[in-house]
């Protein structure tokens, strides 16, 4: 289910560009481009596979090469796809429930009627 505004926007930023599915275990690369850890290790292995020359290091996005692999949890996204699964569930599973209406008068209060429904009987005895 798509949200609009800042909510789609939270859900955009909580999918993997390599898996196409909300992050696990984000990383963080030093290019800061971010990725499920184990999509971006695939990623390496098979580029070591496929390539005859010494392996490289670099990001699928922007093809920037690293020394030396080195992968930081993304704390801040996972916090981040925490909020979007479970926004994700909550719209999906519970029905927007119509506002409670109001009296076109306001609010009366409980124990004033009460009180007055027995002087207006006391009055009607009469």
């Amino acid at each position: 289910m798509e949200g609009k505004g800042l909510v789609a926007q939270l859900q955009k930023a909580a999918i993997c560009p390599a898996c196409r599915g909300h992050f696990k275990d984000p990383v963080i690369l030093d290019c800061d481009h971010s990725y499920c850890r184990a999509c971006i290790t695939r990623y390496w292995e098979e580029a070591a596979a496929t390539g005859k020359g010494p392996r490289v290091l670099s990001c699928p996005q922007c093809k920037a090469v690293f020394e030396r692999k080195n992968l930081r949890t993304n704390v801040k996204l996972a916090v981040e796809v925490k909020i979007t699964q479970h926004l994700n569930a909550k719209t999906a599973h519970v029905p927007l429930a119509p506002k409670p209406r109001r009296r076109r008068g306001g609010w009366i209060p409980a124990t004033g009627i009460q009180e007055k429904k027995e002087v207006i009987r006391e009055v009607c005895r009469c």
